[in-house]
């Protein structure tokens, strides 16, 4: 599943969602709108043409692994459980017309959900009035799913590192853990994993032939060869037992084309730029006595889990090599 340069959303009119924002550098940026009287349903009906992009997705479930189809003590499904479905109500401020638009974000200690910046858009003419979390949304029907308001004006953001970084009520990290990040940098072309809501659709992951580029430009951007579609955005990238080390944020793929690629930033670099997040990472492997830094917590930080052990078998590095040939 490859992404192509352009954007590639669904919903009202592909020139009228992704985005008004093309000023912006997030010119390959893979959100997918919908409908905004859809909003806070868990299945988004394709009301308008879509071409082939959610057929291929049904007929090729290979590059797209189902969440769902894994046992829930699988450490893939642990890993998995912190990352949900962002649905976004914008507001067109120059037309005043509404507009839906799908992400992928990660739920963090303190109730924070990191996604794209692209995808709570601060600048421009598209400003989110309404912004929530869908979580184990794993099935067309949402049987089980559950849905968490977040505030749709982030604490922190990032237009050129193309982060955001918002409040979530109800604290979902108590119920489906938290993601562990990592500031470690990506050397060589390590394999790679992708865990995301292509086209809004129920999570999945990717990790067939899905490795870090062996030529990487210098700065803050990862190149990555991870199938990804709309809907991926903000959606974080494993490193095996490492954790996540970057934000995807942009298609490119080009099956045609091996040099082509994805675009992701790397973590290191939003740490860096982030208190909170920086904080967040730091704390992560050892007793934390605050889940929000500078504030008391909601509730021990214990009581919510924190994804896979460092040792979990995360990492498709041999299914990768066989790929390649090696």
């Amino acid at each position: 599943m490859h992404a192509n340069r352009r954007r590639n959303g669904v919903g009202l009119t592909t020139a009228c969602l992704l985005f008004s924002m093309a000023a912006t550098p997030a010119a390959r940026a893979q959100t997918v709108g919908f409908d905004p009287a859809d909003y806070g349903r868990a299945q988004l009906p394709l009301r308008q043409t879509t071409g082939d992009a959610a057929a291929y997705v049904d007929q090729n479930k290979g590059a797209f692994e189902p969440i769902a189809e894994l046992d829930p003590k699988d450490p893939l499904a642990v890993l998995a459980r912190p990352i949900g479905r962002v649905d976004i109500l914008l507001k067109n401020t120059r037309t005043g017309q509404q507009m839906g638009a799908s992400c992928t974000g990660t739920l963090l200690p303190g109730d924070y959900v990191l996604t794209n910046h692209h995808c709570l858009p601060q600048s421009g003419d598209l400003t989110p009035v309404k912004a929530s979390v869908l979580m184990d949304y794993l099935t067309l029907d949402g049987k089980g799913s559950r849905r968490f308001e977040m505030d749709a004006r982030p604490v922190e953001f990032d237009p050129r590192l193309d982060y955001a970084l918002a409040r979530v009520a109800g604290h979902p990290g108590e119920i489906y853990g938290t993601a562990r990040l990592s500031g470690a940098a990506i050397t060589g072309n390590p394999s790679m994993l992708v865990v995301h809501h292509p086209l809004g659709r129920p999570k999945v992951m990717s990790r067939f032939r899905c490795f870090a580029m062996k030529d990487q430009p210098d700065g803050p951007d990862l190149h990555h060869r991870c199938d990804t579609l709309a809907g991926s955005s903000g959606s974080l990238m494993f490193d095996g037992p490492v954790g996540a080390v970057a934000l995807h944020k942009e298609g490119g793929l080009d099956p045609k084309d091996t040099s082509s690629f994805n675009s992701a930033t790397r973590l290191s670099a939003i740490l860096g730029k982030s208190r909170i997040l920086a904080e967040i990472a730091a704390h992560q492997g050892r007793p934390v006595a605050t889940a929000d830094p500078g504030k008391p917590p909601a509730a021990p930080a214990a009581a919510a889990p924190a994804g896979p052990p460092a040792s979990a078998p995360l990492d498709p590095a041999g299914m990768n090599a066989i790929l390649r040939g090696r």
